[in-house]
């Protein structure tokens, strides 16, 4: 994890921790992170880092004890963070070899992708060893949490078990706008088509990216008959695991997310805490 630069907005260490372990003034963390924390980190009592509960709060606290067993912290503030977008996007992706997908998930999160859903197509291939199993599905829930922690967001993206691509269509279009990344389409561009789906239904959207070969007709078809808009990526044909976090970064983009962070909405700190106290046993 690397430290960002002093007086960003998301300057130094970040870790989501299990909101009970943020309850009053005073923190506590052992296991996997006060280790990180004490020994690959190597910080010190008296430096600051951010900790995380998942719902976009962020807990801005200073070290006071830093072990490998435990870390003991004092809370300085807690605030609203910045790095969530307003607008959901849900990535189905489909199933390619681990190392590809897993690049998806990187990408997908730095970008701001807020779930994934591994998507079995008709021209899916996977080998014995890209079995998705809950061994799978805990390294890539591992994945994007580091992935988040580093990008500077407040919350971890879902990775969901993996759909057949009908139930998946049928699930995304039930819930809202869905865009279908299709290079047979020739009328309907992404701006085009996000214009529509954003100004329709806002604040939700589906992206839907096929495998290496792409989507069959009748699964375009089908899409099509359940209400998702196809669209092209352009002239130039992009690998699957590259089409997901483009198309992700484009519809942030239409929707006004990807600009400098509004000062007046972010980072409002919610309460302090100062003891004098806590300063003396420091």
């Amino acid at each position: 994890m690397n430290r960002a630069p002093t007086g960003d907005p998301f300057a130094g260490h970040r870790f989501f921790v299990d909101p009970a372990s943020l309850v009053g003034d005073r923190v506590e963390l052992t296991g996997g992170q006060a280790r990180q924390i004490a020994r690959v980190l190597r910080l010190r009592a008296g430096e600051r880092i951010v900790l995380l509960d998942g719902s976009g709060r962020e807990w801005d606290v200073e070290l006071r004890l830093v072990t490998p067993a435990r870390i003991e912290a004092a809370v300085c503030a807690v605030q609203t963070g910045a790095g969530e977008p307003r607008l959901a996007i849900t990535l189905y992706q489909a199933v390619v070899a681990r190392e590809r997908f897993e690049l998806v998930l990187q990408k997908g999160t730095e970008v701001g992708v807020a779930a994934f859903v591994p998507t079995w197509c008709e021209r899916s291939l996977a080998t014995r060893g890209d079995a998705i199993d809950d061994r799978r599905l805990e390294r890539w829930r591992r994945i994007v949490q580091e992935g988040a922690e580093q990008a500077g967001r407040g919350r971890v993206p879902r990775v969901r078990a993996p759909l057949r691509l009908g139930d998946a269509l049928a699930e995304a279009t039930g819930a809202g706008a869905t865009l279908v990344a299709w290079e047979g389409e020739r009328s309907r561009s992404i701006r085009s088509a996000l214009d529509e789906l954003l100004a329709s239904r806002p604040g939700r959207l589906s992206l839907f990216i096929g495998p290496i070969g792409g989507l069959a007709p009748s699964e375009i078809a089908a899409a099509e008959r359940l209400g998702a808009l196809t669209a092209s990526l352009g002239p130039r044909i992009l690998r699957t695991e590259t089409a997901g976090p483009v198309l992700a970064a484009l519809a942030l983009y239409e929707a006004g997310e990807l600009g400098p962070p509004d000062e007046s909405e972010s980072s409002s700190t919610e309460a302090r805490f100062q003891s004098d106290q806590s300063n003396a046993s420091s």
